[in-house]
C-alpha cells in the first residue's frame, strides 16, 4: 500500500471513531438521538433523498455502529473494563 493510500486510510479510521464518539456524547445528553437518526434514515430512505440512499451492508452496518453505541450509551454509569487510550 503507498504513502497516499496508508494517509487516507489513517484519516478514515481518525473520522470514524471521532464521529462515533462525537454521536455517543450527545446521545448521552439526548436519550433519543439514536431513535431518531433511525428515523432520519428511514424517512430519507422513503423519500428517495442520497441520506436514504446505501447498499444492504452499508445499513446492516450502520445498525451495528448504531447498536454499538446504543450500548455505549446504556453502560455509561458502570466503570471501563480498561484505562481510556493515551495519546502520543
Amino acid at each position: 500500500m503507498g504513502r497516499a493510500q496508508t494517509d487516507i486510510a489513517e484519516i478514515v479510521q481518525a473520522n470514524d471513531k471521532l464521529l462515533k464518539a462525537l454521536i455517543t456524547l450527545l446521545a448521552m445528553r439526548d436519550e433519543h438521538l439514536l431513535d431518531e437518526l433511525r428515523t432520519v434514515f428511514g424517512l430519507a430512505a422513503l423519500e428517495g433523498s442520497e441520506l436514504g440512499q446505501a447498499s444492504a451492508p452499508a445499513w446492516r452496518r450502520i445498525r451495528r455502529e448504531l447498536a454499538m453505541i446504543a450500548r455505549l450509551v446504556d453502560d455509561d454509569d458502570e466503570p471501563t473494563a480498561s484505562p481510556p487510550p493515551t495519546f502520543s
